[in-house]
């Protein structure tokens, strides 16, 4: 018997020679049973780690290596990621200053060019940029709901002298894990670094948290930025949580039909065949024995139809015979009264309605993946059941996002660099986001303007 399963759906098959497959479900799949019961929460409980204690990412401590995979297997799940972090990004983050337009009555960004500011950030060493420092934080929060960063301050303040916030880096949620409060105390006292779920006892480095209140107190700190999750402490947990089920049968549909055809007929088909062959066949293989001064033996006639029906079979299976053709004849037998021979029988297995209802299922998913992921399914570029989206329905959906989903992740993406300003430029007015241009309707654009002209 042959099991084949790809996260909690699979197919058996019997291995019997007659083409017969079973379908199965397992539940949560690959997820523990005690994660299940936890609900999609995170857990608070302690681990220690090198006699530290810390705060698990997830049951096992490795909630990062498993959204990662979950997102692996799903076919759109990085496109869908890339596109909102794109979404976001606009044309990247910049400078601005708040001012109130008093004739519309609201607030509006003026961007402005802060020629100190900007020379501080790109100061940065051992940093690739920090415009390269942002990206990488929207990275793990759209991934997250949450990133790590490590705050370097200057060297003068052990001399005496003033203290600087010196640099910015981005530590990848795989390598960081929150400290467990102190009893009494609901306060994270700091952060672990080291290679988490699989820790080198060599190799892990506790770091004090950073305080935006007190900013120079540690030469090296670290901080946690999350976005509010309802029901969690520590971690957040990433908006398509909620769709965590969606996302893994979405993803393993494709495996499960590639190895439905890989292992099946495309039908089932029924074999018959008439006595008088075998009967012809014993007889050759006697003659053949009484030549050869040979003891006739009956396995040597089963083993002629085991490899008659090999044979036979491996004509008319596979998906790489499909197309192919196959000829039998059939000779009239006297004593029966009628033609006998070979016959290949279909029998209807329903494949139509079994494709119709994966790719049901199939749509579905992909309707439950956005909507976890927060984006319209018009601006994730899925095609739903085959109805390709108006220029019109994607502008609105463009406008409505633009609107609605933006004003959070930015906050939490840019507020490193909020508190990086605030240390270094105190009373500075300068803020960081992202600007992202307003896109008009092409009806509202000049002709010589719009997209199609410049194509």
């Amino acid at each position: 018997m042959k099991i084949l399963r790809a996260g909690n759906i699979g197919i058996i098959d019997p291995e019997n020679g007659q083409g017969s497959l079973y379908s199965f479900t397992m539940g949560k799949g690959w997820q523990p049973s005690s994660f299940m019961l936890s609900g999609h929460g995170l857990p608070d409980r302690k681990l220690f780690v090198n006699g530290t204690a810390i705060i698990p990412y997830g049951f096992h401590n490795d909630f990062p290596q498993r959204v990662d995979a979950l997102l692996g297997k799903f076919y759109a799940g990085e496109g869908i990621i890339s596109k909102v972090t794109g979404l976001q990004w606009g044309q990247g983050p910049a400078f601005y200053q708040e001012e109130v337009d008093a004739v519309a009555n609201k607030f509006v960004r003026k961007w402005v060019e802060d020629d100190l500011l900007g020379a501080d950030l790109r100061s940065w060493t051992g940093v690739q940029n920090w415009k390269q420092f942002v990206r990488q934080c929207a990275g793990d929060y759209n991934h997250l709901g949450g990133f790590f960063v490590k705050i370097y301050r200057n060297r003068a303040p052990r001399v005496g002298g003033a203290g600087r916030l010196a640099k910015m880096e981005f530590v990848s949620a795989r390598k960081a894990r929150l400290l467990y409060p102190a009893d009494g105390s609901d306060r994270v006292p700091g952060v672990m670094v080291g290679n988490f779920p699989f820790n080198n006892t060599r190799y892990t480095y506790n770091y004090p948290l950073f305080d935006p209140n007190d900013p120079f107190r540690h030469p090296v700190s670290m901080a946690y930025y999350k976005d509010f999750t309802f029901g969690q402490d520590y971690y957040a947990v990433p908006k398509f949580m909620g769709a965590w089920e969606w996302l893994e049968l979405a993803g393993g549909l494709a495996e499960i039909l590639k190895n439905y055809n890989a292992n099946s007929s495309s039908i089932s088909l029924h074999i018959e065949s008439p006595q008088s062959y075998w009967d012809k066949a014993e007889e050759r293989i006697k003659a053949r024995c009484v030549k050869e001064g040979r003891e006739y033996s009956p396995k040597m006639l089963e083993d002629f139809k085991q490899a008659a029906m090999e044979k036979f079979a491996a004509n008319i299976t596979g998906s790489e015979n499909a197309g192919k053709y196959l000829h039998t004849s059939k000779e009239f037998d006297a004593e029966a009264d009628s033609f006998v021979g070979w016959t290949v029988t279909p029998v209807d297995k329903k494949l139509k309605d079994y494709v119709d209802a994966q790719i049901k299922i199939a749509n579905k998913a992909d309707a439950a993946a956005t909507s976890g992921f927060g984006l319209d399914p018009v601006l994730a570029n899925l095609i739903m059941e085959n109805k390709l989206s108006s220029g019109s329905e994607k502008l609105y959906s463009l406008k409505v996002h633009m609107a609605t989903e933006t004003a959070i992740p930015d906050m939490v993406i840019c507020q490193p660099l909020q508190e990086y300003i605030a240390a270094n430029f105190p009373g500075s007015a300068t803020r960081v986001g992202f600007y992202r241009p307003v896109v008009d309707a092409e009806q509202n654009v000049s002709p010589a303007e719009r997209l199609k002209a410049n194509a």
